[in-house]
């Protein structure tokens, strides 16, 4: 049996202390338990609303649970960014502005909170009060990487290349494969801006600085064989455009006229087409047969021109070379009238497809761009490859066109 009399006197002392703060831990998950409810309550509460369109009671009903509990805090981001991709920027913009006037509201959450509101700002178009906040963040947090990359928008759109380029450079170091390109594009703005001042040694930085950043920027080697151009230097206008085939071999076909004239002054056109061939012979999806076919007929005749293409419609087939191929038929008695039909739907076909497009969204255009206006990707659009016709010969296509012709007539056709 135990003795109570063996346990000392200053421990038996301490139990009431031990049964009160058992009772105070109780009493306070109690408590917990109790809120905890309370906000689970109120948090669908504020759904429902939600859900019944009355955002003036949802909000009213989130602020109430974000001010008995911070944590609940995700819970507005959420709903501001649900407004700002409905277009709703006035909701959203209130809901951080009331967070952030908030006395309650903990320091750790203001730079969040801040951002959130510059991308409000930013949606409604509202660029000094965006830049202002995204400044602010940056004085919060100096690592805000998404609060420099909206900087950047903010002047690109504002045409500012300078305090682009100030920004963007922060980002260099941790991601110049990504940062180096949009760099470069900034300083071929300046060179152009330089080249329409007509100070042509800050064009010429601007495009070698654009080099230093991205290598492969192809537009500050098309700026700097422009200005050779423009100086008569051929042989550094044809430098200059030879490097695109090493940075982007896709656009070399955006440089191949002004090739064309570089050599065609120099009287060498013959080295021309000898370079084109072997850039055609390295490189199947690249169209060249217009190109080809132009020096070809300046070089060896109009027939060598026509052979070419009659070849290349085998292998390659085409709406700008059937259409060049059956232009360079026009003078035999039999085809002329057919193959001038063929050759105006040929051309009312060509217009119709788009010659540019984007190799990240897919956005087509007629007009090189740049700047993307559907991403907003610089350097990106390229000349699309010539269009593949499906097998159809050219005895086909005039049968097509005779059917259709004698339909309007009325008639029948027999091939």
């Amino acid at each position: 049996m135990f003795d109570f009399t063996q346990i000392p006197l200053w421990t038996l002392a301490l139990f009431p202390l031990v049964v009160l703060a058992l009772w105070g831990w109780y009493r306070s998950k109690q408590q917990r338990r109790q809120q905890q409810s309370s906000l689970s309550s109120d948090y669908f509460k504020g759904l429902n609303y939600l859900l019944n369109d009355e955002q003036g009671k949802a909000l009213d009903v989130f602020v109430k649970l974000v001010e008995a509990n911070w944590d609940t805090i995700d819970t507005h981001f959420a709903l501001g960014k649900i407004y700002r991709k409905n277009g709703e920027m006035d909701k959203a913009i209130k809901i951080h502005q009331g967070l952030i006037g908030r006395p309650s509201l903990p320091e750790k959450y203001r730079g969040k909170i801040l951002l959130e509101l510059g991308f409000d700002y930013l949606g409604a178009g509202w660029f000094d009060r965006a830049e202002g906040l995204f400044k602010e963040v940056l004085i919060e947090d100096p690592h805000s990487v998404p609060a420099r990359q909206n900087l950047i928008m903010i002047y690109q759109q504002e045409k500012d290349w300078y305090k682009a380029i100030d920004i963007a450079t922060e980002l260099y170091h941790d991601n110049p494969a990504e940062t180096g390109p949009m760099i470069a594009q900034y300083y071929c703005e300046l060179a152009v801006q330089a080249q329409n001042k007509g100070d042509i040694r800050q064009l010429r930085l601007n495009a070698e600085k654009a080099l230093d950043y991205d290598p492969a920027c192809v537009r500050a080697s098309i700026l700097l064989a422009e200005q050779a151009r423009r100086e008569g230097d051929d042989d550094a206008a044809i430098a200059h455009y030879l490097k695109i085939e090493r940075q982007d071999i896709e656009s070399i076909t955006l440089v191949l006229d002004a090739l064309f004239d570089c050599y065609a002054r120099k009287g060498q056109l013959a080295a021309y087409l000898d370079y084109l061939r072997r850039l055609e012979a390295a490189n199947e999806k690249l169209f060249l047969q217009l190109t080809i076919a132009r020096v070809l007929e300046q070089v060896e005749g109009r027939e060598a021109a026509r052979a070419y293409l009659s070849g290349r419609m085998k292998e390659q087939p085409s709406l700008e070379g059937m259409q060049k191929l059956l232009a360079s038929q026009r003078q035999e008695d039999d085809w002329h009238a057919l193959c001038e039909d063929i050759r105006i739907a040929a051309g009312i076909m060509q217009r119709e497809r788009m010659a540019y497009r984007c190799r990240v969204c897919g956005f087509s255009s007629n007009t090189h761009y740049w700047l993307c206006p559907g991403c907003n990707h610089w350097g990106q659009i390229k000349p699309a490859l010539g269009e593949i016709c499906k097998i159809r010969t050219a005895n086909e296509l005039a049968n097509e066109l005779a059917n259709e012709q004698a339909g309007e007539r009325g008639v029948g056709h027999t091939a």
